[in-house]
């Protein structure tokens, strides 16, 4: 069975599937100088990494498999 972890790399996905469909985001406004959908992209790509790594961090029971740990195997 699938950890229910996994589902935190679906959050990101979500949101880019559903930027044309979001009023706030496509349209003419600007965020932070910059056109809404270019910094929603933006902002959901840096979320990307994070939900990526929230799912290797909670995903491995223990560590196991790390191998920056510096133990031998």
């Amino acid at each position: 069975m699938r950890s229910p972890h996994a589902l935190w790399a679906a959050v990101p996905v979500l949101a880019f599937l559903a930027t044309p469909y979001l009023p706030f985001v496509n349209g003419p406004h600007l965020w932070l100088g910059i056109p809404s959908v270019l910094c929603w992209c933006l902002i959901w790509t840096a979320g990307t990494t994070v939900s990526l790594a929230v799912v290797d961090r909670f995903a491995r029971p223990g560590g196991a498999g790390d191998e920056e740990s510096g133990e031998p195997a």
